[in-house]
């Protein structure tokens, strides 16, 4: 279990340029706006820190059709593909699930995974409608995904049967014809103990300009929590992905902003924690980031 592929398929939408990641409610956009995938891109970079063979493909972003798509993966043979799903595109993934096993006739079928909020709400209808593996609910799907690939790895590629014991809360999956679970997701990592993204993997550049977001580019996004001390708004979905408010330590969100203006020399940071922290950590931030003078070089959205 080494190579892995984290990636978002290519969707042909006549309303508009779909956007999935880091978004808390499904949009089209007329004009493409690519959002930096923050979870995804921690998963990208805690699995290549654990020795894996980790590929970036952003289809949407990089603008790659369903034949080269399904090339790449003829090509690169991976042993995961993982992607992020909700409820308006689920019915088209389910159908790339699909033609993704096909490819594949015999040998060693690749095995996919698909996270995020649809999944989380509804993790069995999947599994009812497309040859998928697994489903990892809940926010923190870069721990879960670091997880089921270390489990998976110590067993045998050509039959595999899970051991319950070593797989994370959060997590379903196939057991020949039933569909079982290894129960409610927990939020009980440290953040803190996350290393910085590695953005060079995840091809940062794509979402560094084309973003309304911005007045300067390049900018990125970064996250100092997940995700809302608020969590009351009916429009958002993460919420339910994060029931539990957590922060990073203010010395480790400035040493990440302090990365990114040295050396991405970027111009613009949006930090996209649900709510802002507030009280003492805000307070602390503002100080640090005047102390650092970054509030001189980077403009904090």
């Amino acid at each position: 279990m080494k190579k892995i592929i984290i990636c978002y398929p290519p969707l042909t939408l006549a309303k508009g340029c779909p956007t999935l990641g880091q978004n808390r409610q499904f949009q089209y956009f007329k004009e493409p706006t690519y959002i930096y995938p923050i979870v995804p891109a921690q998963a990208a970079t805690l699995l290549k820190q654990a020795g894996y063979d980790v590929m970036w493909l952003d289809c949407i972003a990089q603008g790659i059709t369903d034949e080269r798509f399904l090339e790449i993966i003829r090509r690169q043979k991976p042993d995961i593909i993982a992607f992020e799903t909700k409820t308006p595109v689920v019915k088209q993934h389910w159908k790339i699930i699909n033609d993704i096993k096909r490819q594949f006739p015999s040998g060693r079928v690749p095995l996919t995974v698909l996270f995020g909020d649809h999944v989380t709400a509804l993790p069995e209808e999947s599994f009812q409608n497309s040859r998928v593996d697994f489903i990892l609910t809940g926010g923190d799907y870069d721990f879960l995904l670091l997880n089921l690939c270390n489990t998976l790895n110590e067993l045998p590629i050509t039959h595999y049967q899970l051991p319950i014991t070593k797989l994370e809360p959060g997590i379903y999956y196939r057991d020949n014809d039933q569909i079982k679970n290894t129960g409610k997701f927990q939020l009980h990592w440290d953040l803190n103990t996350l290393p910085f993204i590695d953005r060079d993997l995840t091809c940062w550049q794509l979402y560094a300009y084309k973003n309304g977001n911005y007045k300067r580019t390049p900018g990125t996004y970064i996250m100092s929590g997940r995700d809302c001390w608020w969590a009351k708004c009916s429009f958002c979905s993460w919420p339910a992905l994060y029931p539990k408010f957590r922060l990073r330590k203010v010395s480790n969100v400035l040493d990440e902003i302090g990365l990114l203006i040295d050396k991405y020399q970027v111009r613009e940071i949006m930090d996209d924690t649900g709510t802002f922290p507030v009280g003492e950590w805000l307070q602390e931030f503002c100080q640090g980031m005047i102390k650092r003078e970054f509030n001189k070089k980077i403009y904090l959205d």
